[in-house]
Formats: structure tokens, C-alpha cells, sequence
């Protein structure tokens, strides 16, 4: 009864721990800049270029200007990443520890992810552009990390994140306008969604040190969600004082990923899934179910019609600000309203500060029913007691600071509305609190460089039709984040006893000694994480 308890916190924990972080669309926490072959190819810097369809998302303002158009682009991006996990002072597990109490190196799987990007631009005045866009954050969308070791041993990292899936994208459709000569504004709508978010992560089921044996200790368990609808938008600005200098701004809001889903349970999986993972052995449960997959419970249906679990994620404010030189062709005369930098100019150069309000992003909350007194009331234990439940309060803290970066980038049109190569380069500072330092993604300092180049075929009466081949590569290099003090404060796990150590409840619910409800009193996520990230873009754009 006492195991059964602590196993169904388990499955709290993959919520708190597992990774939801990487919805939130930030430029310091989530994403390389940016999605788009022009942008990847200048490091970024493109806030005041905006000169292809992606500007409906990226600056609207953009819009007014370009030709009608449609581009198709996508980037085949590669993260790899590792972690060595540092065993803290108190964490009784002995499971995959290795001489001298260290844990052995692990990474995730490093698989190229696709992430294509669709756009449409409409010319419908000489001074009004209308913007179709559809794309999702450029990052990594799926991670797998191993659920065992050497010689079936556990892995270490199991405890923050065994593997993660998740299908965002954000359609918008924006307008952009040039109410005087030589500034344009825009503003574009995001109808964002989230149709598949899919995680999964490990806990360790008890608190103390009566038990070290992870097959009966440990519960896998994955969380599975969605959200239809995550609505936002987007204001640009890009004023030409001269004309070889450019001056933008832009700005993004969009409001807090807030959703329902469930969690499925396996227990006795680290016993028995290393040889076979198929096993009758590993007993399920799933609080999407009315009994929650406990034939005991079918009398009273406790988990009801499902979407147990209350899921909020903030999205951090974004804001750029650009400065870009570009030095006009003198043999090719100038069209008013027009905007085609690889025809109209020998090259160009440009500077981007940029914004994340990722210290917004302090908590991601995550709730279960429970009692006035902290009790959870949702059976999840898999179909063994109706004892088992799901702790109330599953928040986990990241503690994000707010990232600010320079982007740098720019484009030398070697043959004349044919061929333009490009370079660029970014750094962002920091947004990790080493203490609560994470493997859902790495929010370390980093920065890139990157290179491309488009090539235009002209064809069609007097060559007004236009097709560019785009293509370009980009590196981020991550600085390491280290906490291997084993004395040290960091994430801990759940444990399915309230209060550890036979220690009483208050009458308000509460430990009487103060610690923590239904957490080991020792950390899981110690240790040094290394990370990085290669980026392939290759596109299309075709203007009629």
C-alpha cells in the first residue's frame, strides 16, 4: 500500500519535470534565430531587411513593398546534447553510480528534425502588402534520451527527461502598410496551436533510503496534451531617414499556453522493460480513463472524462530593434515602393538588438484536484490500490533571467539580381539559474555563426518572374551549465508521501518540520550539461 502511494506520485512529476518549457517561444530559452534562409544565413539580423514572405511573422511592416509571392523553406536542424549528473549528498540510490559516486555521461539521441515554413505574400497596392504564414519556433521539436544505461542499468538523466514531441505551429496573417513615404508599420495575427505536446520522464516513487532498487522503486510515465488555440500578435516599424539606412522595431506578444491533459503510468518498467519492454509485468495506468485504469475503481469512475492534469506555460514578450546599411546600385534606377534588396543594392549590413522577457517564465505550473488539505484525490496508481493519487501541486521552478542578444549579419550581391552571398553571426546572454538548470532544453549563454547565399533565375514576358533558390548553415555554440556541488540546492523529485520520514501533516496540510510536500530532500538535476546545435536551410521563393 505504502509503495503503491509513492509510485502514483510518480506521475505527477513527469509533468512538473519533463520538459514543457519548450513551448515557450523565447529567443534566449527555446529557439537559434530564426526561421528562413535569409535570416539563418545573417545570424538573425533581418528585423530591418524583412524582404521576404516571412516577414508576416517576423516584422509585418515588412509587407509593404515586396512583390506578390510564395516561399517554401525548411531547416533540418541536429541538437546534441549531454549531461553528467553530479550525485547529491542524501540521494540514497545506488542504480548506474559508478566508482566514486559519479554517474556516467549521457546524451540524447541527436536526430536531424524538419521544420518547414510556408508563406504567401500579396501585393495589393503599390504602399499595402498582405502576409500568409505558417511555421513553427526554430528549434528541435523531438528529443529522445535513453531510458537505460550500460548493462541495463537506468539512466541517470531519466529523472528530468526521457524523451519529448511536440507539434507547434503558429499561423499568422499580417498586413503591412506605408502610410508616408519611407516608413512602413505592420501588425500581424497569430492563431498559434499546440495539437500534439507528448513527454515523458521518470521518478523515483520513494522518498527514503528503505528502498534503492529503481525496478520497484521507479515510475515512467508520459504526459500528453494540447492546445487549439494560443493567440497573439505581432507590430513592426521600418523607417528609411536616407536612402541607404534602414531603422526598424518589432515587437511579439502571446498569451500563456493554458491546457488539460493526462498522464499514463508504468510501473515496475525499470525491472522489466530492459529486456522486455512489452512485458505483462509492467502495470499501466492512465488517468484519461474513468477508472483510471483500475478495475477497483470502476464504481466510482474517479478520473471522470479525463483531462486530469491542469497545464499553464508563460510565453515571454520578444522585442528586436535593427539598424541596417545597405549601399544602392547607381546603375540600376530607383522604384518607388519597391523593396528587392538583390536587385537594388551592391550590399548591405545590419545590426539587431534583441529582447526575451524570459524572467516571466519563473514557474511552470502544474495541478491535479486535491483536498482543502493538500491531500491529492485522483487516483493514478496503476491498477494495484485505490490509495494511490496524484499530489495537487506539481509546479516546478525555473527561474529564468531575461535575455538580451546582438545579431549581427549582412549580404554582398556578387552578380546583380542573380546571386548574393550572406554571413552573420548572434550572442545571447543567459537566461538559466544554474540551480534550477534543466536538460528540457539548455538556456545557457550561446551564440552562432552561420553563412548562405540565394541564386535567381528570371524568366517569363520581360523577366518579371522571379525564382529564388536559397540556402544556408548555421552553428550555435552553448556555454556549459555546471552545478556539481553535492551539497549544492537544485530540482528535486516527487515522492508519493506527503511528508517523508514519518513525519505528520499539519491541520492545514503541511509538513510540521517544514519541508516540502510529496519532494526528495535531495536534488536529481547536479551535474554539467553541454550542448549544441547545427541548422540547414534550404528554400524556395517564387514572385509573379
Amino acid at each position: 500500500m505504502r509503495r503503491a502511494a509513492r509510485a502514483s506520485a510518480a506521475a505527477a512529476f513527469v509533468c512538473a519535470l519533463v520538459g514543457l518549457p519548450r513551448l515557450a517561444r523565447a529567443t534566449g530559452v527555446m529557439e537559434f534565430p530564426d526561421n528562413g534562409s535569409e535570416q539563418e544565413g545573417r545570424g538573425g539580423a533581418w528585423v530591418a531587411r524583412a524582404s521576404d514572405p516571412l516577414a508576416t511573422f517576423y516584422n509585418p511592416a515588412g509587407l509593404a513593398g515586396q512583390p506578390t509571392r510564395l516561399t517554401l523553406q525548411g531547416n533540418l536542424s541536429r541538437q546534441g546534447t549531454c549531461f553528467t549528473r553530479t550525485k547529491a549528498a542524501g540521494d540514497p540510490t545506488q542504480d548506474g553510480v559508478q566508482a566514486g559516486g559519479a554517474y556516467p555521461q549521457v546524451c540524447n539521441d541527436g536526430k536531424v528534425f524538419p521544420n518547414p515554413q510556408l508563406a504567401f505574400t500579396y501585393r495589393l497596392t503599390d504602399r499595402i502588402g498582405l502576409g500568409i504564414a505558417i511555421l513553427g519556433p526554430s528549434a528541435v521539436g523531438n528529443v529522445a534520451w535513453p531510458d537505460f544505461g550500460s548493462g541495463g542499468a537506468p539512466s541517470p538523466q531519466r529523472d528530468l527527461l526521457v524523451s519529448s514531441s511536440v507539434l507547434l505551429l503558429t499561423p499568422t496573417i499580417g498586413v503591412g502598410w506605408e502610410p508616408i513615404d519611407n516608413l512602413r508599420i505592420g501588425a500581424s495575427f497569430i492563431a498559434g496551436t499546440a495539437p500534439s505536446i507528448d513527454f515523458v520522464t521518470v521518478s523515483p516513487a520513494l522518498g527514503d533510503a528503505s528502498e534503492q532498487n529503481p525496478g520497484s522503486n521507479d515510475v515512467r510515465a508520459e504526459l500528453k496534451a494540447k492546445d487549439w488555440f494560443v493567440p497573439g500578435f505581432t507590430v513592426g516599424a521600418i523607417w528609411t531617414p536616407t536612402d541607404r539606412l534602414d531603422v526598424a522595431a518589432w515587437y511579439k506578444y502571446m498569451a500563456p499556453i493554458d491546457t488539460k491533459g493526462d498522464v499514463v503510468t508504468q510501473s515496475n518498467y525499470y525491472q522489466y522493460g530492459y529486456s522486455n519492454p512489452a512485458s505483462s509485468k509492467i502495470v499501466y495506468g492512465d488517468t484519461a480513463l474513468a477508472n483510471c485504469n483500475n478495475p477497483m475503481l470502476s464504481s466510482t469512475n474517479p478520473c471522470g472524462n479525463g483531462n486530469n492534469a491542469s497545464i499553464k506555460v508563460p510565453l515571454p514578450m520578444e522585442g528586436k530593434l535593427g539598424l541596417r546599411y545597405h549601399h544602392p546600385r547607381a546603375d540600376v534606377p530607383a522604384e518607388a515602393h519597391v523593396r528587392d534588396p538583390i536587385k537594388q543594392d551592391l550590399f548591405d549590413v545590419e545590426a539587431d538588438l534583441t529582447w526575451a522577457n524570459d524572467s516571466a517564465f519563473d514557474y511552470l505550473q502544474i495541478r491535479f484536484p486535491g483536498s482543502a488539505g493538500g491531500q491529492g484525490v485522483i487516483p493514478a496508481n496503476p491498477g494495484i490500490t485505490a490509495s494511490a493519487v496524484l499530489p495537487p501541486t506539481a509546479d516546478v521552478r525555473h527561474h529564468f533571467s531575461d535575455v538580451f542578444g546582438l545579431r549581427v549579419g549582412g549580404d554582398y550581391n556578387l552578380l546583380p539580381d542573380q546571386l548574393a552571398l550572406r554571413a552573420g553571426g548572434f550572442f545571447e546572454t543567459q537566461a538559466a539559474d544554474p540551480t534550477f538548470q534543466n536538460i528540457d532544453f539548455d538556456a545557457a549563454s550561446r551564440f552562432g555563426l552561420a553563412l548562405g547565399g540565394t541564386y535567381r533565375l528570371r524568366f517569363g514576358a520581360e523577366k518579371r518572374q522571379a525564382l529564388d533558390l536559397m540556402l544556408a548553415y548555421g552553428h550555435v555554440f552553448f556555454s556549459t551549465l555546471s552545478n556539481t556541488d553535492p551539497n549544492a540546492q537544485g530540482i528535486p523529485a516527487l515522492t508519493g508521501e506527503q511528508c517523508l520520514g514519518g513525519v505528520k501533516t499539519t491541520a492545514g496540510g503541511q509538513c510540521a518540520n517544514g519541508a516540502p510536500q510529496y519532494r526528495t530532500p535531495w536534488p536529481v538535476n547536479l551535474g554539467t550539461i553541454t550542448s549544441a546545435i547545427d541548422v540547414l536551410n534550404v528554400g524556395a521563393s517564387y514572385a509573379f
